[in-house]
């Protein structure tokens, strides 16, 4: 289904300004405006009844990893840690 003009609303929404320019510069990579891409993923999400994303951070963590691995560094830098040696059998 095509939408005139009189179909159309618009959606505003905030981000990051770092988020923002690096997802103009991917739309612009893929010759698309960020309208357009935005558009072109609502559809596919309403059209599939799905959506595909990671909540995972940039080094692969669940936010609950993340957390425990920052608790342990923060236990590490306080000096709140042992050195243990391997016992082999």
């Amino acid at each position: 289904m095509i939408s005139t003009a009189e179909d159309m609303t618009n959606f505003t929404f905030k981000m990051d300004r770092k988020t923002r320019e690096s997802y103009s510069a991917l739309c612009e990579a893929f010759g698309l405006s960020m309208s357009a891409a935005t558009l072109a993923l609502v559809r596919q999400a309403v059209r599939s009844q799905s959506m595909t994303f990671s909540m995972l951070d940039a080094n692969g963590f669940t936010p609950a990893e993340a957390a425990e691995l920052k608790r342990r560094i923060d236990d590490v830098t306080a000096g709140n840690a042992s050195a243990h040696t391997l016992i082999e059998a």
